[in-house]
């Protein structure tokens, strides 16, 4: 914590890091009113109030009273420049970066452990299509934050749940694949707004593309258009031309030729911008 930052606001901004509602983190600790005089500096939470605040933000009380230290605001830029690599699809330069920083040996929240096995399994993936060893790498990431049945899922749950279905579809197995991709895709649904971000276009891409491998052209473009909708909404080209080429082709299988040539007019648009 920063000398000028209060106990009540380094809760807040953990919480925030971790894109949990207020509703979220008090679910079962105490009223969401209280967590908000707490974040808001007006009570102090007695002690076991404390702890599974702690607890549930994956954190040890001293690491939130030194949540500042330079070692993570490091682990912080490290994650920074892999994430940017993964938005830009630059999967070795990822690679390069999770092996040569070293970033495994100083991780210790079950959030960022979380996402490393997200960059690894999608390197995995991406680069050398080792489908078991990527399957691997993203249920690990997976186990340590999320439960089934869960409606409060996080935006990199969703992305993982994603990607495990991405996955299992080109190795295969037609019912992990489906199972995987439309949990993810429903979950999108109950994403509070406030944590919905440009990078789940990519969950609406994964579902159309094994939609249109099964043959449900109808159901796989109405998903498809639903990312386009998503990006625009953002203003990202995120996944945009792979989702405009997604619903050209979906469309001369449905013989709507005119609709067709548009979205894939627009994909080569897209794709000379970016």
């Amino acid at each position: 914590m920063s000398t000028s930052e209060t106990f009540g606001e380094t809760i807040k901004r953990l919480r925030k890091e971790r894109k949990m509602t207020q509703k979220m983190l008090a679910q079962g600790i105490c009223a969401q009113s209280v967590l908000s005089r707490i974040e808001n500096g007006v009570e102090i939470p007695n002690v076991m109030v404390l702890q599974s605040i702690c607890q549930r933000l994956n954190v040890t009380l001293d690491q939130v009273l030194h949540s500042e230290s330079e070692e993570i605001q490091r682990i912080k830029f490290l994650f920074s420049q892999v994430h940017y690599y993964l938005i830009h699809q630059e999967y070795q330069k990822m690679e390069d970066l999770l092996e040569n920083s070293r970033l495994m040996d100083h991780l210790y929240l079950d959030t960022d452990f979380q996402l490393y096995y997200y960059y690894l399994g999608s390197c995995e993936y991406f680069l050398y299509q080792a489908y078991d060893a990527s399957i691997q790498s993203l249920k690990k990431g997976l186990s340590y934050t999320y439960n089934k049945g869960n409606e409060n899922s996080s935006s990199i749950e969703i992305q993982l749940l994603s990607c495990l279905g991405r996955v299992f579809g080109d190795a295969g197995n037609i019912e992990k694949a489906s199972f995987y991709l439309e949990t993810s895709y429903e979950l999108i649904e109950l994403l509070p707004t406030e944590l919905t971000s440009f990078e789940l276009t990519k969950i609406f891409y994964n579902y159309g593309s094994f939609l249109f491998q099964m043959e449900k052209y109808e159901q796989a473009l109405e998903v498809s258009e639903q990312g386009i909708l998503w990006a625009q909404q953002r203003c990202s080209h995120y996944y945009l031309e792979e989702l405009f080429s997604l619903s050209g082709v979906i469309c001369q299988k449905m013989n709507l030729i005119e609709e067709s040539k548009e979205y894939l007019s627009l994909a080569t648009y897209v794709s000379k911008i970016r």
